[in-house]
Protein backbone atom coordinates (compact mmCIF):
# COMPACT_ATOMS: atom_id res chain seq x y z
CA UNK A 1 0.00 0.00 0.00
CA UNK A 2 2.68 2.42 0.81
CA UNK A 3 4.65 2.32 -2.61
CA UNK A 4 0.69 2.83 -3.93
CA UNK A 5 0.75 5.89 -2.21
CA UNK A 6 4.22 7.07 -3.02
CA UNK A 7 3.38 7.04 -6.69
CA UNK A 8 0.40 8.94 -6.29
CA UNK A 9 1.76 11.47 -3.88
CA UNK A 10 4.75 12.10 -6.85
CA UNK A 11 2.05 12.17 -9.74
CA UNK A 12 0.40 14.42 -7.79
CA UNK A 13 3.03 16.98 -6.84
CA UNK A 14 3.84 16.22 -10.94
CA UNK A 15 0.70 17.50 -11.71
CA UNK A 16 0.46 20.42 -9.28
CA UNK A 17 3.95 21.55 -10.72
CA UNK A 18 2.95 21.36 -14.39
CA UNK A 19 -0.66 23.42 -13.77
CA UNK A 20 1.09 25.55 -11.74
CA UNK A 21 3.45 26.40 -15.03
CA UNK A 22 0.87 26.72 -17.89
CA UNK A 23 -1.49 28.10 -15.62
CA UNK A 24 0.07 32.24 -16.18
CA UNK A 25 -1.99 34.52 -17.82
CA UNK A 26 -1.22 35.60 -21.36
CA UNK A 27 0.94 37.88 -22.39
CA UNK A 28 -0.32 40.94 -23.13
CA UNK A 29 1.55 41.27 -27.06
CA UNK A 30 2.06 44.03 -29.38
CA UNK A 31 3.99 43.02 -32.44
CA UNK A 32 5.89 45.73 -34.19
CA UNK A 33 7.30 44.36 -37.70
CA UNK A 34 8.89 45.03 -41.26
CA UNK A 35 7.06 43.14 -43.05
CA UNK A 36 8.68 41.83 -45.75
CA UNK A 37 11.75 42.65 -45.68
CA UNK A 38 12.63 39.18 -44.72
CA UNK A 39 10.01 36.20 -44.35
CA UNK A 40 10.97 35.37 -40.40
CA UNK A 41 8.61 38.22 -40.24
CA UNK A 42 6.09 36.43 -41.48
CA UNK A 43 7.01 33.04 -39.55
CA UNK A 44 6.99 34.94 -36.28
CA UNK A 45 3.59 36.03 -36.63
CA UNK A 46 2.39 32.65 -37.33
CA UNK A 47 4.09 31.82 -33.91
CA UNK A 48 2.19 34.58 -32.64
CA UNK A 49 -0.84 33.05 -33.76
CA UNK A 50 0.31 29.53 -32.31
CA UNK A 51 0.93 30.77 -28.98
CA UNK A 52 -2.17 32.59 -28.72
CA UNK A 53 -4.48 29.42 -29.90
CA UNK A 54 -2.83 27.75 -27.50
CA UNK A 55 -3.83 30.10 -24.73
CA UNK A 56 -0.24 31.66 -24.00
CA UNK A 57 -0.63 35.25 -25.37
CA UNK A 58 -2.98 37.89 -26.43
CA UNK A 59 -1.88 39.57 -29.66
CA UNK A 60 -3.43 43.35 -28.74
CA UNK A 61 -1.90 44.98 -32.39
CA UNK A 62 0.36 44.73 -35.01
CA UNK A 63 2.20 47.81 -36.64
CA UNK A 64 4.58 47.82 -39.40
CA UNK A 65 7.42 50.20 -39.51
CA UNK A 66 8.10 49.50 -43.40
CA UNK A 67 6.87 52.49 -45.21
CA UNK A 68 5.00 50.23 -48.10
CA UNK A 69 1.24 49.44 -48.21
CA UNK A 70 1.39 46.03 -48.71
CA UNK A 71 3.72 45.28 -45.97
CA UNK A 72 0.19 46.12 -43.30
CA UNK A 73 -2.11 44.35 -46.04
CA UNK A 74 -0.05 41.40 -45.78
CA UNK A 75 -0.21 41.22 -41.83
CA UNK A 76 -4.28 41.94 -42.28
CA UNK A 77 -4.31 38.41 -44.33
CA UNK A 78 -2.02 36.49 -41.84
CA UNK A 79 -4.56 37.72 -39.11
CA UNK A 80 -7.89 37.13 -40.96
CA UNK A 81 -6.22 33.75 -42.19
CA UNK A 82 -5.93 32.61 -38.32
CA UNK A 83 -9.09 33.74 -37.45
CA UNK A 84 -8.53 36.82 -35.90
CA UNK A 85 -9.34 39.58 -38.30
CA UNK A 86 -10.19 42.23 -35.87
CA UNK A 87 -6.84 42.65 -34.16
CA UNK A 88 -5.58 46.29 -34.95
CA UNK A 89 -3.76 47.43 -37.48
CA UNK A 90 -0.89 50.32 -37.63
CA UNK A 91 0.88 51.89 -40.78
CA UNK A 92 4.39 53.84 -40.81
CA UNK A 93 4.23 57.16 -42.11
CA UNK A 94 7.25 57.87 -43.76
CA UNK A 95 9.83 55.18 -42.94
CA UNK A 96 12.68 53.54 -43.77
CA UNK A 97 12.13 51.20 -46.74
CA UNK A 98 9.54 51.84 -49.48
CA UNK A 99 10.46 48.87 -51.96
CA UNK A 100 7.70 46.10 -52.06
CA UNK A 101 9.91 43.17 -50.89
CA UNK A 102 9.41 39.75 -52.77
CA UNK A 103 6.32 38.19 -51.40
CA UNK A 104 3.91 40.44 -49.18
CA UNK A 105 2.30 41.90 -52.76
CA UNK A 106 2.08 38.77 -54.57
CA UNK A 107 0.34 36.73 -51.31
CA UNK A 108 -2.14 39.35 -50.81
CA UNK A 109 -2.93 39.62 -54.31
CA UNK A 110 -3.21 36.10 -55.12
CA UNK A 111 -6.41 34.96 -56.60
CA UNK A 112 -8.35 32.27 -58.21
CA UNK A 113 -11.19 32.45 -60.70
CA UNK A 114 -10.72 36.18 -60.29
CA UNK A 115 -11.11 35.99 -56.71
CA UNK A 116 -8.56 36.54 -53.74
CA UNK A 117 -7.46 33.38 -52.46
CA UNK A 118 -6.49 35.70 -48.72
CA UNK A 119 -9.56 37.55 -47.29
CA UNK A 120 -8.70 40.50 -45.43
CA UNK A 121 -10.52 43.48 -44.13
CA UNK A 122 -8.76 46.16 -45.58
CA UNK A 123 -8.69 46.56 -49.38
CA UNK A 124 -6.08 49.61 -48.96
CA UNK A 125 -3.35 50.67 -46.44
CA UNK A 126 -5.08 54.01 -46.84
CA UNK A 127 -7.56 52.88 -44.49
CA UNK A 128 -5.34 51.61 -41.83
CA UNK A 129 -4.73 54.05 -38.96
CA UNK A 130 -0.69 55.62 -38.24
CA UNK A 131 1.03 53.18 -36.09
CA UNK A 132 1.95 56.01 -33.39
CA UNK A 133 -2.06 56.45 -32.65
CA UNK A 134 -2.29 52.64 -32.55
CA UNK A 135 0.08 51.98 -29.83
CA UNK A 136 -0.72 55.47 -27.85
CA UNK A 137 -4.21 53.41 -28.06
CA UNK A 138 -3.65 49.92 -27.27
CA UNK A 139 -1.31 50.74 -24.35
CA UNK A 140 -3.66 53.13 -22.74
CA UNK A 141 -6.05 50.89 -22.48
CA UNK A 142 -3.91 47.65 -20.97
CA UNK A 143 -3.39 47.28 -17.45
CA UNK A 144 -0.16 48.90 -15.51
CA UNK A 145 3.08 46.89 -16.22
CA UNK A 146 1.33 44.21 -18.45
CA UNK A 147 2.14 44.46 -21.68
CA UNK A 148 5.04 43.10 -23.63
CA UNK A 149 6.80 44.82 -27.21
CA UNK A 150 8.17 42.43 -28.97
CA UNK A 151 9.74 45.04 -31.94
CA UNK A 152 11.63 42.99 -34.69
CA UNK A 153 11.74 45.26 -37.81
CA UNK A 154 13.56 48.95 -37.22
CA UNK A 155 12.97 51.51 -34.29
CA UNK A 156 10.87 53.57 -35.93
CA UNK A 157 7.21 53.44 -34.56
CA UNK A 158 9.17 52.62 -31.15
CA UNK A 159 11.36 55.70 -31.44
CA UNK A 160 8.11 57.95 -32.48
CA UNK A 161 5.69 56.21 -29.40
CA UNK A 162 8.39 57.50 -27.03
CA UNK A 163 8.70 61.14 -28.89
CA UNK A 164 4.78 61.49 -28.65
CA UNK A 165 3.20 64.14 -26.39
CA UNK A 166 0.06 63.47 -24.60
CA UNK A 167 -3.71 63.43 -27.15
CA UNK A 168 -7.03 62.59 -27.18
CA UNK A 169 -6.53 59.07 -26.30
CA UNK A 170 -4.57 60.31 -23.47
CA UNK A 171 -3.04 62.74 -21.64
CA UNK A 172 0.16 60.68 -21.10
CA UNK A 173 3.09 61.49 -22.90
CA UNK A 174 4.55 58.65 -25.18
CA UNK A 175 7.35 57.88 -22.62
CA UNK A 176 4.91 57.77 -20.10
CA UNK A 177 3.03 55.55 -21.09
CA UNK A 178 5.50 52.86 -22.31
CA UNK A 179 6.81 53.69 -18.36
CA UNK A 180 3.21 52.79 -17.15
CA UNK A 181 2.15 50.02 -19.29
CA UNK A 182 5.11 48.12 -20.69
CA UNK A 183 6.73 45.56 -18.80
CA UNK A 184 9.07 44.06 -21.39
CA UNK A 185 10.80 44.97 -24.73
CA UNK A 186 11.54 41.79 -26.56
CA UNK A 187 13.64 43.27 -29.69
CA UNK A 188 15.70 41.77 -32.42
CA UNK A 189 18.13 44.25 -33.18
CA UNK A 190 22.39 44.26 -33.33
CA UNK A 191 24.84 41.34 -32.92
CA UNK A 192 27.14 40.27 -29.68
CA UNK A 193 28.70 37.04 -30.58
CA UNK A 194 32.62 37.12 -30.53
CA UNK A 195 33.35 36.67 -33.61
CA UNK A 196 31.42 39.87 -34.88
CA UNK A 197 33.27 41.46 -37.73
CA UNK A 198 34.73 45.02 -37.11
CA UNK A 199 32.30 46.42 -40.16
CA UNK A 200 29.41 44.47 -39.33
CA UNK A 201 26.35 47.02 -39.23
CA UNK A 202 22.97 44.65 -38.40
CA UNK A 203 20.14 45.28 -40.61
CA UNK A 204 17.41 46.37 -37.99
CA UNK A 205 19.68 49.52 -36.48
CA UNK A 206 21.71 50.41 -40.07
CA UNK A 207 18.02 51.21 -42.21
CA UNK A 208 16.73 53.53 -39.53
CA UNK A 209 20.27 54.51 -37.08
CA UNK A 210 18.31 57.78 -35.07
CA UNK A 211 15.45 55.91 -34.12
CA UNK A 212 17.45 53.04 -32.64
CA UNK A 213 19.55 55.87 -31.20
CA UNK A 214 16.59 57.49 -29.23
CA UNK A 215 14.93 54.55 -28.60
CA UNK A 216 17.97 53.78 -26.49
CA UNK A 217 18.80 57.22 -25.21
CA UNK A 218 14.70 57.45 -24.03
CA UNK A 219 13.70 53.82 -23.01
CA UNK A 220 12.51 53.89 -19.40
CA UNK A 221 15.34 52.71 -16.95
CA UNK A 222 12.85 50.86 -15.18
CA UNK A 223 11.37 48.58 -17.87
CA UNK A 224 13.42 45.62 -18.81
CA UNK A 225 14.80 45.27 -21.94
CA UNK A 226 15.89 41.65 -23.71
CA UNK A 227 17.52 41.82 -27.20
CA UNK A 228 18.18 39.16 -29.55
CA UNK A 229 21.27 39.26 -31.61
CA UNK A 230 21.99 38.49 -35.64
CA UNK A 231 24.24 35.60 -34.24
CA UNK A 232 21.36 33.69 -32.27
CA UNK A 233 18.70 33.21 -35.20
CA UNK A 234 21.36 32.81 -37.45
CA UNK A 235 22.13 29.86 -35.78
CA UNK A 236 18.82 28.44 -35.48
CA UNK A 237 17.47 27.68 -39.16
CA UNK A 238 13.78 27.57 -39.70
CA UNK A 239 14.45 24.36 -42.49
CA UNK A 240 12.84 24.17 -45.98
CA UNK A 241 11.26 20.77 -45.20
CA UNK A 242 9.10 22.27 -43.38
CA UNK A 243 7.61 24.64 -45.23
CA UNK A 244 7.72 21.83 -47.82
CA UNK A 245 5.27 19.53 -45.19
CA UNK A 246 4.13 21.40 -42.65
CA UNK A 247 1.87 23.12 -44.07
CA UNK A 248 -0.07 21.30 -45.99
CA UNK A 249 -3.43 21.22 -44.40
CA UNK A 250 -4.69 24.20 -46.45
CA UNK A 251 -4.45 24.16 -50.23
CA UNK A 252 -3.10 27.83 -50.02
CA UNK A 253 -1.49 29.06 -47.07
CA UNK A 254 -0.13 32.60 -46.71
CA UNK A 255 3.36 31.65 -44.62
CA UNK A 256 4.16 29.02 -47.01
CA UNK A 257 3.47 31.01 -50.20
CA UNK A 258 5.22 33.96 -48.61
CA UNK A 259 7.70 31.79 -48.23
CA UNK A 260 8.20 30.56 -51.87
CA UNK A 261 8.03 33.37 -53.17
CA UNK A 262 10.65 35.33 -50.81
CA UNK A 263 13.39 33.14 -52.25
CA UNK A 264 13.76 29.91 -54.76
CA UNK A 265 13.32 26.94 -52.94
CA UNK A 266 14.45 24.59 -51.17
CA UNK A 267 15.91 26.99 -48.94
CA UNK A 268 17.01 27.33 -44.98
CA UNK A 269 16.32 30.50 -43.77
CA UNK A 270 17.44 31.93 -40.34
CA UNK A 271 14.48 32.67 -37.05
CA UNK A 272 15.54 35.79 -36.31
CA UNK A 273 12.78 37.64 -35.37
CA UNK A 274 10.78 34.27 -34.38
CA UNK A 275 13.27 34.21 -31.41
CA UNK A 276 12.37 37.50 -29.73
CA UNK A 277 8.97 36.23 -30.21
CA UNK A 278 9.36 32.89 -28.47
CA UNK A 279 11.47 34.75 -25.77
CA UNK A 280 8.45 37.25 -25.06
CA UNK A 281 5.81 34.06 -24.01
CA UNK A 282 7.57 31.82 -22.85
CA UNK A 283 10.74 33.58 -20.63
CA UNK A 284 11.06 30.83 -18.23
CA UNK A 285 11.38 27.51 -20.66
CA UNK A 286 15.13 27.29 -20.94
CA UNK A 287 15.05 27.77 -24.83
CA UNK A 288 18.07 30.58 -24.53
CA UNK A 289 20.96 31.78 -21.84
CA UNK A 290 20.89 35.24 -20.91
CA UNK A 291 24.07 37.57 -20.72
CA UNK A 292 24.65 39.50 -17.32
CA UNK A 293 22.67 42.97 -16.92
CA UNK A 294 23.97 46.14 -18.52
CA UNK A 295 22.87 48.82 -20.56
CA UNK A 296 22.46 49.10 -24.91
CA UNK A 297 23.28 52.24 -26.72
CA UNK A 298 23.76 53.10 -30.34
CA UNK A 299 27.79 54.10 -30.50
CA UNK A 300 29.68 56.68 -32.76
CA UNK A 301 30.09 54.24 -35.06
CA UNK A 302 26.27 53.06 -35.11
CA UNK A 303 26.46 49.62 -33.48
CA UNK A 304 24.30 48.69 -31.29
CA UNK A 305 27.04 48.35 -28.27
CA UNK A 306 26.30 46.61 -24.91
CA UNK A 307 28.47 47.67 -21.18
CA UNK A 308 28.04 45.25 -18.79
CA UNK A 309 26.21 47.26 -15.72
CA UNK A 310 25.15 45.27 -12.25
CA UNK A 311 22.48 48.04 -11.75
CA UNK A 312 21.41 47.67 -15.33
CA UNK A 313 18.45 45.98 -16.06
CA UNK A 314 19.25 45.26 -20.35
CA UNK A 315 20.48 41.46 -21.70
CA UNK A 316 20.77 39.73 -24.49
CA UNK A 317 20.04 36.07 -25.37
CA UNK A 318 22.37 33.23 -25.94
CA UNK A 319 21.90 30.17 -27.11
CA UNK A 320 23.87 26.49 -26.66
CA UNK A 321 24.35 24.24 -29.42
CA UNK A 322 21.32 21.61 -27.37
CA UNK A 323 19.07 24.87 -27.27
CA UNK A 324 19.53 25.00 -30.45
CA UNK A 325 18.14 21.47 -31.63
CA UNK A 326 15.48 22.47 -29.15
CA UNK A 327 14.47 25.89 -30.26
CA UNK A 328 14.35 24.75 -33.63
CA UNK A 329 11.81 22.24 -33.25
CA UNK A 330 9.62 24.27 -31.13
CA UNK A 331 9.51 27.18 -33.59
CA UNK A 332 8.88 25.41 -36.61
CA UNK A 333 5.87 23.10 -34.88
CA UNK A 334 4.44 26.61 -33.64
CA UNK A 335 5.02 28.01 -37.21
CA UNK A 336 3.01 25.42 -38.99
CA UNK A 337 0.48 24.64 -36.66
CA UNK A 338 -3.12 25.27 -38.21
CA UNK A 339 -5.41 27.67 -37.41
CA UNK A 340 -7.38 26.98 -34.31
CA UNK A 341 -11.47 26.00 -35.66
Amino acid sequence: MKPIMSVLAVLLCFLIFQTGSYASDPVKLIFDTDMGNDIDDALALAVIHALESRGECDLLAVTSSKDNPWSILYCDVVNSFYGRPEIPLGRVNQGATHLDGSYTRKVVKTSEDGKPVFARCFQSAEDIPEAVSVLRSTLAKQPDHSVTLVVVGFSTNIARLLQSPGDQVSPLTGLELVSRKVKLLSQMIGRFDRDKPAKFHEYNVRLDVPAAKAVYELWPKQVPVVVSGWEVGRAIQNRAISIQHDYGYVKSHPIKLGYEYWHKMPYDRPTYDLTSVLYAVRPGRGYFGLSKPGQFKINELEKLEFTQDTDGNQQFLTVTPEQIVRVQEVLENLSSQPPAM
